[in-house]
């Protein structure tokens, strides 16, 4: 399936939505392995979990189950495809120290392993392009977070839906995305947001790299005011990068108070630097960063086949 952004992610939430889990043991402790471009969906719910609730959730991206995995913990398999090279060997390693596993796939060996092993699947719908697969994504974790005893997580998207597509609706329709695309042109992107937009800015990268195949770079605050700021301030290349700063207002003053400054430092740099205020509650102001990553990416992908028609028309007329 060809990659593209998607207009449709609150809809694909709200249809996710409508399916319920059974109930079951609540869970105190999780290990969410999340594949591929499953992450964004892993990281953009679990935001609100860490915010909001007492529960332990571990988010892992990689083969390592660890030591004190018992069967008092549930682990959570996540990927889109189910074929991702990890997934098996991640599946058989968690089984051999829990039977509480569950899987979110639309198929593949992980649909196989699940299946067989007489564990807890939740499918969502196939053949769909990685990110038109991460609404179903969102709103199937958020009901396997609520049989697991995670209870709220749901009222609140279901809550902020009305906004959400509100919003949706107002940025494909408006010429900000363009705008946004303009800034970028042929520079590099650098996408930098607060942890808990983590999913804003692995949507931003994935789909520069993957739609327009283009080189993009991502971070966070406030580890960037440690480690990057001088670079930015004193590299003489820094004019060959665009930089998207991702602003919201959290509960942390001195979270805000780092942001800001270092906002007001970058800018006056004369650096490339654009602005962007989301807002919100946790889950919202993150899915509404990854509306808006479609919109651009959208945009940028038009804008580039825009040119490459008027090349090859002009090319024509040459021969």
């Amino acid at each position: 399936m060809t990659e593209a952004p998607s207009r449709f992610l609150p809809e694909h939430i709200r249809d996710s939505l409508q399916s319920s889990i059974p109930v079951q043991r609540s869970a105190s402790n999780i290990c969410l392995y999340n594949f591929g471009s499953s992450n964004v969906a892993a990281d953009a719910v679990s935001s609100y979990v860490f915010e909001k609730k007492p529960i332990q959730i571990h988010t892992i991206v990689d083969r390592i189950v660890p030591a004190w995995v018992d069967d008092s913990v549930d682990v959570i398999i996540m990927s889109y495809s189910g074929n991702n090279q990890e997934v098996e060997e991640v599946y058989l390693k968690a089984k051999k120290k829990t039977d509480r596993i569950h899987c979110i796939t639309s198929g593949g060996k992980l649909k196989d392993l699940c299946q067989s092993g007489n564990d807890d699947l939740v499918l969502i719908p196939k053949n769909l392009a990685d990110s038109e697969a991460t609404g179903y994504e969102i709103g199937s974790l958020i009901n396997l977070y609520e049989s697991l005893g995670i209870q709220g997580i749901k009222n609140s998207m279901l809550e902020s839906l009305p906004d959400i597509i509100n919003y949706r609706d107002s940025i494909w329709n408006s010429g900000y995305p363009a705008h946004i695309a303009e800034f970028i042109g042929e520079k590099i992107p650098v996408i930098y947001c607060i942890g808990e937009l983590r999913a804003v800015h692995k949507r931003w990268k994935m789909l520069i790299n993957q739609v327009l195949g283009r080189l993009a770079f991502s971070g966070e605050l406030p580890e960037f005011d440690h480690n990057e700021i001088v670079s930015w301030t004193e590299d003489k290349d820094n004019n060959d990068f665009a930089m998207l700063m991702f602003k919201t207002q959290t509960e942390s003053k001195m979270l805000d108070l780092i942001v800001d400054t270092v906002t007001d430092l970058l800018s006056e740099y004369n650096l490339n630097i654009e602005i962007i205020e989301l807002d919100g509650k946790l889950m919202e102001r993150c899915i509404k960063g990854i509306i808006l990553a479609d919109a651009v990416v959208n945009s940028m992908e038009e804008s580039s086949r825009c040119q490459k028609q008027r090349k090859d028309y002009t090319n024509s007329l040459m021969t």
